[in-house]
């Protein structure tokens, strides 16, 4: 089964042209196969609508020369029930933050949902179409924001991710799902049949959605949550971690190949783990049995930065901030307490890091039991 990428974009009266006109629907392929759009709708056995026409592969929109790249992630913990709880999240994030492109997780959407979740987003748009243009995100009024979604094939109600972007951000190639296609071969696990089954299942989740600008590459990823009693630690540390590694790996592989300079690699998302101690509100010891502070995942996060040369944007700008959180459980009073976590990160470049102009979390934006977090990245 495939995961969907649903993309909602309009067309400008303005130079900034945008070429897709209409709710659009495209699948993405297995990690190891190249992805493609015909123009002939195609149906699985169920009938179920498996690919659809699409108008273009890449939006001509232009972007300010020089501007500060803005990026925003926030686990929403279900897309439908943040819409009911935050109708104008999306407005308000904006007006808050003045995001480039937001990064979501945790959608729990399915493919036949996402045209209900974009109407919302619309309608939003629409009441506040004033000077300020659609929902005040853009500068050109006639302009609309574009949505890319990522869901779980493999569970309904369950992970996925998406992007929301300003209609200026200029893509070089359309937004990928999944692991990068050479992934499975240059991930360092043994390909056992359980660990291959691992891999395609996360692959299957909607953990993953790639896109490319000009000078950046942005990733936003899902991690799995190791779970109650741990039941998949084992998964994480021994086939997510390793494909990740890859996946970026590849990345970097491709921009070499085709550009004389690397671009800025920007790795977004809920990572399901809690850093050092200071990422814990407390009772560290306790929790080396819970997931999200064993010892496995923590070094494999350090692991992660150091092998892929990333640094943690925001303990770059704040070095000795304490107590600052991205998540709180919704028992005990936990948020009203600031009994969190720091499981959510913008992960930046080694070589760009003095690029970062901003990092921030928004922790009074509600919402979810996550908070959105933030990079502003010279590019």
């Amino acid at each position: 089964m495939r995961a969907a990428l649903l993309r909602r974009m309009t067309t400008t009266k303005t130079t900034n042209t945008i070429t897709a006109a209409r709710y659009c629907c495209s699948c993405f392929l297995n990690a190891n196969t190249h992805h493609h759009h015909g123009n002939n709708r195609k149906r699985s056995k169920r009938g179920r609508r498996t690919l659809a026409s699409f108008t273009s592969d890449t939006t001509t929109t232009t972007t300010t020369t020089n501007a500060p790249l803005r990026i925003v992630s926030w686990n929403v913990n279900g897309l439908r029930g943040t819409m009911k709880k935050h109708p104008h999240f999306v407005k308000d994030l904006y007006e808050k933050t003045r995001f480039d492109i937001l990064c979501v997780q945790e959608t729990k959407m399915q493919e036949g949902n996402v045209g209900e979740m974009l109407a919302v987003i619309e309608d939003d748009e629409d009441e506040n179409d004033d000077d300020k243009g659609p929902g005040g995100l853009h500068h050109n009024q006639n302009d609309q924001l574009a949505a890319y979604f990522s869901c779980s094939t493999a569970r309904k109600g369950y992970s996925g991710v998406a992007m929301i972007t300003r209609p200026d951000v200029k893509f070089t190639s359309k937004p990928r799902e999944g692991f990068h296609q050479r992934a499975l071969d240059e991930a360092d696990f043994e390909k056992t049949e359980e660990n291959l089954e691992a891999f395609h299942l996360f692959n299957r989740e909607g953990r993953v959605m790639t896109c490319e600008l000009e000078k950046a590459v942005i990733i936003n990823t899902y991690v799995p949550n190791s779970g109650e009693g741990l039941k998949r630690l084992r998964e994480r540390i021994e086939v997510w971690e390793p494909a990740m590694k890859a996946h970026v790996s590849c990345l970097r592989e491709d921009m070499m190949k085709e550009e004389e300079e690397e671009k800025a690699i920007v790795w977004v998302g809920d990572f399901n783990v809690a850093h050092e101690k200071r990422d814990l509100w407390g009772n560290w010891t306790q929790n080396e049995t819970s997931a999200g502070f064993t010892p496995e995942e923590r070094l494999a996060f350090s692991n992660q930065l150091k092998d892929l040369r990333l640094t943690d944007s925001f303990r770059y700008r704040h070095p000795t901030a304490d107590d600052k959180f991205t998540y709180w459980s919704y028992r005990a009073k936990s948020r009203e307490r600031n009994r969190g976590w720091r499981i959510d990160y913008a992960l930046v470049s080694d070589t760009m890091k003095e690029n970062i102009k901003d990092a921030f979390i928004v922790s009074d934006f509600l919402g979810s039991d996550h908070c959105p977090l933030g990079v502003e990245l010279r590019v």
